[in-house]
């Protein structure tokens, strides 16, 4: 179960689209060539603890990191939501 910031679980929906979010990060990680969270998050100036927490879906991030990485990551709000199951 994913916590936020405070610790505290968002309810089980919300721990699931962390999850489609973390595992969206990762694919998309891949694909642009970086095998390793830790390489792509030192490349791009993102803490390298923090961004693994991102993929693997246990901790919630805040909008304006989410644009970062998405910027970094060279795709579109929409392209990057366009297959996230939220439930």
């Amino acid at each position: 179960m994913a916590s936020t910031k405070m610790g505290k679980s968002s309810g089980d929906e919300f721990d699931t689209f962390l999850a489609n979010i973390g595992q969206k990060l990762k694919t998309l990680r891949v694909e642009s060539g970086f095998s390793s969270y830790e390489h792509f998050a030192y490349e791009k100036n993102f803490g390298r603890a923090q961004y693994g927490k991102y993929e693997r879906g246990t901790e919630d991030m805040r909008l304006s990191s989410l644009f970062k990485i998405l910027q970094a990551l060279d795709i579109s709000w929409e392209d990057f939501f366009k297959d996230i199951d939220q439930k």
